[in-house]
């Protein structure tokens, strides 16, 4: 009898799979603490699919993807693909009246900081602040603020793979003066072992006041969103939901040679 029910439950459990909506949860965030390349559990993005697919109760079924930002724009544009991008701001999109996308509530607060060597420190006081100097940047990311000036070329941006290779080449003191990184993803690479961040300097100004990152669902996806809103909602009255990856994300590390 026993094995009778487990094999029914099996059965449900397959239509379930079989009948559940794929939905891609894309981050062009290809570094810790968000995604790990070659360890596709270990990451916030991982952990937020699997809370998800916990919630969704077979309806929908979250991959935990990495997609680079040029191609994920395409994509959005397209509308084709069945996208949730999680971990951002709606200035990130364009879409600061929040009328192109859907938008939940927070996930988590952020901040935007400007690093650069502890050997040649610079303070922040605004875009102006940093005329003259070279600027570190993951290929396809976006900063409004600072695109006038490097348009004009009164700020030299260089495209790095990941934000983990800018400051490395701060720390070397190589072809960089400063770059632009999340105060969450500075806390993830401070015990990576190829970059020693007692080198970085951080300036007492932050590039941003605190942010929220939430999650961007396409206009059309109506049904999608408020189950993911009802999510957010039970996510954030569990504040203590990403400690455990927080934690363990901190002593994870990108390949080297990425």
């Amino acid at each position: 009898m026993r094995l009778r029910y487990l094999a029914l439950a099996l059965v449900l459990a397959l239509r379930l799979a079989h009948g559940a909506e794929t939905v891609q949860l894309a981050t062009y965030y290809d570094y810790v603490p968000w995604f790990v390349p070659g360890q596709p559990s270990a990451g916030f993005n991982a952990l937020l699919a699997s809370k998800l697919n916990g919630m969704s109760g077979g309806r929908y079924h979250f991959e935990s993807v990495y997609i680079p930002r040029r191609r994920l724009d395409v994509l959005l544009h397209e509308g084709k693909a069945s996208i949730v991008v999680p971990w951002v701001h709606p200035r990130f999109f364009d879409d600061p009246g929040r009328t192109r996308y859907l938008w939940t509530a927070a996930l988590m607060d952020d901040e935007s900081l400007v690093v650069s060597s502890r050997a040649a420190p610079l303070e922040y006081d605004g875009p102006d602040s940093l005329r003259g100097k070279r600027f570190g940047a993951p290929s396809g990311h976006r900063f409004p603020d600072l695109d006038p000036l490097i348009a004009a070329g009164a700020i030299t941006r260089i495209d790095v793979p990941q934000i983990k290779n800018a400051l490395q080449m701060i720390v070397l003191n190589r072809r960089l003066d400063f770059t632009i990184v999340d105060r969450s993803t500075l806390d993830a690479l401070r015990n990576d072992p190829f970059m020693d961040a007692a080198l970085l300097h951080v300036a007492s100004r932050p590039r941003t006041a605190s942010y929220e990152r939430s999650m961007l669902v396409p206009l059309d996806k109506p049904e999608l969103y408020r189950f993911l809103q009802g999510a957010v909602d039970a996510l954030r009255n569990d504040r203590n939901w990403l400690a455990p990856h927080r934690r363990s994300s901190e002593h994870q590390a990108a390949p080297a040679d990425r």
